[in-house]
């Protein structure tokens, strides 16, 4: 770890680990007192998300979500949850999709281990909240059916592990990114070139098995590719019962766009391309050019420490512009095609990956940035006019959750 800490510093501290179940806890106030009894105190290192925690044992780093000091009296924008707690609905469905997606090759492997309830109730500000754990009193008042009053939620706390899995260095990581190819003696774009062509492995992987991730940017995935962080996947078989749900719920253009094309359509566009949406919103609300925006960007992002409390530069410092802008852009014309066709090579069919190349390059070529258009010819969409195809918006995609509880 001492190497790691060279690589990217983090945080310490101490968590309790539980040796029954495995599991880890950043604090215990909450937790049943015959827990309690049985925990053990254990070093451990804060992700930079102040989401996750990390002990290592036996010489690996294992990670555990959830349930994160301090509770606050916020819904987090990013996640639709409150924050430092990871929702039962939420961590149980990144565990099936990771462990679904293993059984087919994938690397990380992933536990949810049930905690408790808490009552959550929302003030006037849609993200103002306040949440409280349920006391064992307030249980069997639940359990006997008179309680009411209150939203009640179900937190817990999710284990992920892989053998080359690298929680703390995401691919958004650009210097970081660097130094990790240097402490692996690979040459940094052969390190790229292998994520982003394991990225394509799995994210085939999950599209023939019909799960789509929704959220793919490049702090989702790690230095190696492993791709995580799936708990708003969306699976097949649920998109027409969630369309009926929304048809008369949700009022956006975006409910067209909502099919297995359009999500498959997302998860690349959102990787290479960025959140479209809210960098259009930026530019208008700023009155930037796209260059413009990106050197604010870059420049909040080097200077992070001025943004964070102040929620429009905190916006943009944490802003995904998709790993083209972030990364790619930076790299030599060779190295950025290389790393792409990488991509391309894993994600789509061997027939027509030649002509897919070829249009891609044109494309990046005539207009310096990732558009649409290119991540339709990746996909096929609608290969006469792939402009046609449009990025299903974020906002829409956590609508779903309040409007679709699952």
């Amino acid at each position: 770890m001492t190497e790691w800490q060279q690589a990217r510093p983090l945080a310490q501290g101490m968590v309790y680990f539980d040796p029954v179940t495995k599991i880890a806890y950043s604090h215990t106030n909450y937790l049943p007192e015959d827990v309690q009894r049985r925990l053990l105190q254990k070093h451990a290192f804060e992700s930079h998300s102040q989401r996750a925690y990390f002990v290592v044992g036996n010489n690996k780093l294992i990670e555990y979500k959830g349930l994160t000091w301090p509770y606050s009296d916020e819904i987090v924008p990013a996640s639709g949850q409150p924050r430092g707690l990871l929702l039962k609905k939420h961590g149980e469905r990144e565990v099936r999709a990771l462990n679904d997606i293993a059984r087919r090759g994938g690397n990380v492997k992933a536990e949810y281990h049930d905690v408790g309830m808490a009552l959550l109730k929302r003030e006037e500000s849609p993200s103002k909240i306040e949440v409280r754990p349920m006391t064992v009193e307030e249980e069997k008042k639940l359990e006997n059916g008179d309680f009411s009053g209150a939203e009640i939620i179900h937190y817990g706390v999710l284990r992920r592990r892989g053998e080359d899995y690298i929680p703390f260095i995401r691919l958004d990581l650009f210097q970081i990114v660097r130094q990790l190819a240097i402490m692996e003696g690979i040459d940094h774009i052969e390190l790229l070139s292998n994520a982003v062509g394991r990225l394509g492995r799995v994210l085939r992987t999950a599209h023939e098995l019909g799960i789509y991730h929704c959220f793919t940017h490049p702090g989702n995935v790690d230095a190696h590719g492993n791709l995580i962080d799936y708990e708003h996947a969306i699976y097949r078989d649920e998109i027409p019962a969630i369309k009926e749900n929304i048809s008369t719920k949700i009022k956006s253009g975006d409910i067209g766009l909502f099919s297995e094309a359009g999500l498959r359509f997302r998860d690349i566009d959102v990787f290479f391309g960025g959140e479209r949406e809210i960098l259009r919103r930026c530019q208008e609300c700023f009155k930037l050019t796209y260059k413009e925006l990106m050197t604010k960007v870059g420049f909040l992002r080097k200077n992070i420490s001025f943004s964070v409390g102040i929620p429009v530069f905190e916006l943009l410092a944490h802003l995904n512009v998709g790993f083209y802008e972030d990364t790619l852009k930076k790299l030599s014309i060779s190295e950025q095609k290389r790393i792409i066709e990488a991509f391309i090579d894993n994600y789509c069919s061997i027939s027509g990956r030649q002509e897919i190349k070829k249009d891609v390059f044109a494309v990046l070529d005539r207009d310096g940035e990732w558009t649409e258009a290119i991540s339709g010819f990746i996909m096929y969409t609608n290969p006469e006019n792939p402009k046609s195809q449009r990025q299903i918006s974020s906002e829409f995609i956590l609508n779903l959750w309040n409007s679709n509880p699952t």
